[in-house]
């Protein structure tokens, strides 16, 4: 049964860690300030409005979101019919979500203020009122290549030439384990078990460019497998599958990999304790704590900017 609480329960991600990393005050936004915002009763209207701005979806994440749910809509259906999609199929689909995130953005705004977590609602939208044509552009084209790098990507190779021999995980799920009794949220967009190789195979799909989080994201769930399955990380693979580019890179990761991604846990969580007044309800401390950025660049794409870079705070 669901329970309303008045404070979040304190949890760990690589997101999360990362939206620290990058601002506090937006952290602040997210993991606290948003709390109960769901409510349309016995909740603070500030609250309502920081929940409302966290379901903005920019397109970047909105499409590298569709782009996910379709690839792993298309494993599940293959190994199920055996039916391998084509690119315009993918690309119909990719298409007809975005549309429909489009008609919710420019169409049903009243409706998204009420249900926000109902209907989609574009940060580009909500901020200048359109999409940058040439951005559109963009992601239409991009969406062919994508799809296609996926098709003939080696991890999907793998699948569709595998006789049985592989045991799917299941994709794109929520997984927590506990690390020093804090609950860790682990969030894998791919995985399985290669019988003939006796190796567990992790795949990281990214639908941009690399960045210098991606190894410490992989060990991070190369230590879930570990721990779940019982398995020593020498029988654990680990890639990143760049859809943009059609490149796939592979880590051999080390026990020092997996001693980094602990400390990074460890170090992070002493971080995110600064900024609980009470560390057994998980109660935040007052909003005016959580710092705001140094670098303002971040602040021209984050969806809290109407509260902090127009000076509102908290109303």
């Amino acid at each position: 049964m669901f329970e309303i609480t008045p404070y979040p329960a304190f949890s760990w991600s690589f997101s999360r860690q990362k939206t620290l990393a990058s601002c506090a005050r937006k952290y602040g936004y997210d993991y606290y300030f948003s709390h109960n915002g769901w409510l349309s009763y016995n909740v603070e209207p500030f609250h309502q409005h920081v929940y409302r701005l966290k379901k903005l979806q920019s397109m970047p994440i909105l499409f590298g979101q569709i782009v996910h749910n379709i690839i792993e809509q298309s494993i599940v259906h293959y190994l199920q019919t055996r039916e391998v999609p084509t690119v315009a199929e993918m690309v119909n689909r990719a298409r007809g979500q975005l549309n429909a995130a489009f008609i919710d953005s420019t169409r049903h705004r009243d409706s998204w203020m009420q249900k926000p977590n109902k209907y989609y609602m574009m940060q580009e939208i909500y901020y200048d009122g359109k999409l940058d044509p040439i951005i559109v552009a963009d992601y239409k084209e991009r969406m062919h290549t994508i799809f296609e790098n996926f098709l003939h990507s080696e991890t999907f190779q793998q699948i569709t030439a595998s006789k049985g021999s592989l045991q799917i995980g299941e994709p794109e799920q929520f997984r927590t384990m506990k690390i020093d009794e804090t609950q860790v949220f682990v969030v894998m967009d791919f995985h399985y078990f290669d019988e003939v190789a006796d190796k567990w195979i992790i795949i990281d799909w990214k639908t941009g460019g690399e960045s210098d989080d991606d190894r410490q994201q992989l060990a991070l769930y190369a230590y879930y497998v570990q721990q779940k399955y019982r398995v020593p990380l020498e029988n654990i693979e680990v890639y990143n599958e760049y859809l943009k580019t059609g490149q796939r890179k592979t880590y051999v990761l080390t026990q020092f990999d997996i001693e980094n991604i602990m400390h990074t846990f460890k170090r992070s969580v002493l971080e995110m304790k600064k900024y609980q007044a009470d560390i057994f309800s998980n109660e935040p401390v007052d909003f005016e704590d959580f710092e705001q950025t140094s670098e303002e660049w971040q602040c021209l794409r984050c969806n809290y900017k109407e509260l902090c870079v127009r000076g509102k705070g908290k109303e």
